[in-house]
């Protein structure tokens, strides 16, 4: 009964990873739709501020306009810093460019980011595994093509 009951475990905590990884799938599906709308509003925001301005440069309506496009980039900007949390990334306080929550430096401009409280960490995807082509000189951590700066040590890389 013992292999079994080691079967009907593992079959339930399988089953419940795969069912967390969808709902995780949904989450950063409707994100993403939420941001291709916000997206929309503020595109279209813009042409209607354009076509006012245009028409009548001295419209008090304008100011309305950048109100709302204000309020939009800023309901976007929640959107696509969710997104970035969910997938583990988090924002170079430098340079704005995104990264791996774990990384210590920018790979784009080295500046030194903080490091969170390490978590469990997720698989590589194919895309990651492919660019591990290079290490460090210096540290020999695996940087990949894109990089101009170590994540690790923030040694900058040769190009």
């Amino acid at each position: 009964m013992d292999f079994f009951d080691n079967l009907r475990d593992k079959l339930a905590t399988t089953g419940k990873d795969v069912s967390d990884k969808a709902k995780e799938a949904a989450a950063i599906a409707k994100l993403k739709t939420q941001i291709s709308l916000e997206e929309g509003k503020l595109k279209g925001l813009y042409a209607d501020l354009g076509k006012a301005f245009y028409e009548n440069p001295e419209d008090e309506n304008i100011e309305a306009y950048k109100d709302s496009i204000t309020a939009v980039k800023e309901v976007l900007a929640g959107y696509e810093e969710e997104l970035a949390n969910r997938k583990g990334l988090k924002t170079c306080t430098n340079c704005g460019a995104r990264m791996a929550k774990e990384v210590l430096f920018c790979s784009k401009c080295g500046a030194k980011n903080e490091v969170p409280e390490p978590e469990a960490k997720e698989e590589e995807t194919d895309e990651e595994a492919v660019q591990e082509a290079k290490k460090c000189p210096v540290c020999e951590a695996e940087v990949t093509e894109d990089m101009a700066f170590c994540e690790v040590c923030g040694t900058k890389l040769d190009d």
